[in-house]
C-alpha cells in the first residue's frame, strides 16, 4: 500500500507547454484584471483576456489598457491560438464591440488549453502564452494499474433501444392435453398423482363403463407432467369432466404486459430477454404473438414469447421481467455507462493522452443497458477511461482542478 500512496503523490494537474517554449514566447504568470480575466502585460501595455458566458455562448473578451487606462480597441488586431488536449490547434479571431474585442468564434468546452496570444496595437506586436487547464490530471502507470482503471478506444457500436416490461410464466397451451373418459363409469384405477411424469401411451386410468360394465383403459395422450387431477378412485367419471390435465413443460410461455403507449413499438420477431425477479434465471427468445385484443380491465395488450425449459428453470405462475429490443442503431462512437461521470453539471468522459487524462464534456444520445452514444466530445480512435473513471473524478476534486477561468 505504501507504493500506492507514493504514486498518489506524483499526481499533478499541469505540464509545461513545450510548443510555446519552442516558439520563443514569454510565459505569462496568472494575474487577474479588472473584469476577472487573465492580465497579460508588457511594459506600459496590458491585455486582459476573459471568457464571457453570461446569457450567451462562451466567447473570449479582450480589454486593452495603456498605462492602466482602458483604451479603444479600434487600432488593434488580436489573434489567439488554442492548443487543446487531444485536438490540435484552433485559431480565434476578434472584432471590436464598444470598448472591448470579442471572439468571432464560440469557445467550446472544455475550456482547457494552452493559449498563445498575438496583439498588434498601434503598429507594435505583442505576444504572450499561458496555460488554462481544467479537469486535467496526470497518473503514473503504477497507480493506473493499482486503481484498476481500464482504457478503451472509441469506436462504432450498435445501440439496442429497449423496452422494459413485466410478465408471468404460463404453461404452453399448445403442449397441454386434458384427459377425458370416453364413456361414463366408475373409476377403478388412477395411476398418477399431481406432479408425476408420464410418457405418451402410458396407462393413466381404468374405468368400468356404465353401458357395457366392462373395464377400459385411458392412455396418456402426450408425454409431460400431471398439472391437474380432478378425480379420485371410486368416483363416477362423466364424459364432460376431465380426469387429468397433462402439460409438456419442455417449453413455456412468457406472457408479457404492454401498456397502450408502448404497444405500437413492439412487433412479432423482436428479440426479448426474460429474467426472474432477482435477475435469474434468464432466457433469450423472440416475440412470437401479440394479441389483437386489449385487456379491458388493465387497458394493456398481451405479447408472448416461448421460452425453452428443458431444465425446468421456469415454473408457471412465476412473475418475470423482460427487455424487448425494439430498435438497433449503429453509432460512430459509444462508451459504456461506467465511462461517464458528472462534473460541473455536465456529462464527461476522461480522454487519455500518454500519462495525462482530461475530463471532456460530451453530448449523449441513444443508450441501452450497456452503451451510451456520444454525439460530440469524443472522436473515433481516441483513448478514454472505460471503467473506474470515478477515481479520476475524485482525485481532480481533491486537487480543485475544475473550471477556473
Amino acid at each position: 500500500m505504501q507504493w500506492i500512496k507514493s504514486a498518489i503523490l506524483l499526481l499533478t494537474l499541469v505540464f509545461s507547454p513545450s510548443w510555446a517554449d519552442e516558439a520563443g514566447l514569454q510565459t505569462q504568470d496568472s494575474v487577474k484584471g479588472q473584469h476577472g480575466g487573465r492580465l497579460l502585460e508588457h511594459d506600459q501595455l496590458a491585455l486582459e483576456l476573459t471568457l464571457f458566458e453570461q446569457g450567451m455562448s462562451p466567447h473570449f473578451r479582450a480589454y486593452i489598457y495603456q498605462n492602466g487606462v482602458l483604451v479603444s480597441p479600434d487600432q488593434s488586431q488580436l489573434e489567439v491560438q488554442l492548443k487543446r488536449f487531444n485536438h490540435g490547434f484552433e485559431t480565434v479571431s476578434f472584432k471590436p464591440i464598444d470598448d472591448f474585442l470579442q471572439s468571432e468564434q464560440i469557445i467550446r468546452e472544455p475550456h482547457s488549453f494552452d493559449v498563445m496570444v498575438v496583439l498588434n496595437y498601434q503598429g507594435k506586436k505583442y505576444s504572450w502564452h499561458y496555460s488554462n487547464y481544467e479537469g486535467r490530471i496526470k497518473i503514473v502507470p503504477a497507480l493506473l494499474n493499482a486503481a484498476k482503471i481500464k482504457i478503451a478506444q472509441a469506436a462504432s457500436v450498435t445501440i439496442e433501444k429497449q423496452l422494459k416490461v413485466v410478465g408471468k410464466i404460463m404453461p404452453n397451451r399448445d403442449t397441454m392435453a386434458p384427459v377425458y373418459p370416453r364413456y361414463s363409469g366408475l373409476i377403478k384405477l388412477l395411476t398418477k398423482n399431481l406432479g408425476d411424469e408420464v410418457t405418451k401411451g402410458e396407462l393413466l386410468v381404468t374405468i368400468e363403463s356404465n353401458e357395457s360394465l366392462q373395464n377400459y383403459s385411458i392412455p396418456a395422450p402426450i408425454s409431460g407432467t400431471v398439472v391437474q387431477k380432478y378425480a379420485t378412485t371410486g368416483e363416477l367419471a362423466k364424459g364432460d369432466k376431465p380426469i387429468y390435465e397433462i402439460a409438456n413443460l419442455a417449453n413455456v410461455w412468457a406472457d408479457l404486459t404492454l401498456y397502450r403507449k408502448d404497444a405500437p413499438l413492439v412487433r412479432q420477431g423482436m428479440s426479448v430477454i426474460v429474467t426472474g425477479d432477482e435477475g435469474k434465471p434468464q432466457s433469450r427468445s423472440i416475440i412470437n404473438y401479440i394479441s389483437p385484443l386489449g385487456i379491458e380491465d388493465s387497458q394493456t395488450i398481451l405479447a408472448r414469447a416461448i421460452l425453452p425449459n428443458a431444465g425446468r428453470i421456469w415454473l408457471p405462475g412465476m412473475y418475470v421481467n423482460a427487455v424487448i429490443t425494439i430498435e438497433k442503431k449503429t453509432v460512430p462512437v459509444a462508451v459504456p455507462h461506467t465511462a461517464l461521470q458528472r462534473m460541473q453539471d455536465k456529462d464527461v468522459v476522461f480522454v487519455q493522452q500518454g500519462d495525462f487524462f482530461e475530463a471532456t464534456p460530451v453530448i449523449l444520445g441513444e443508450e441501452d443497458a450497456q452503451w451510451v452514444e456520444i454525439k460530440s466530445g469524443l472522436e473515433p480512435g481516441e483513448y478514454y477511461v472505460s471503467d473506474n473513471s470515478f477515481f479520476l473524478k475524485a482525485e481532480i476534486g481533491k486537487e480543485g482542478a475544475i473550471h477556473d477561468h
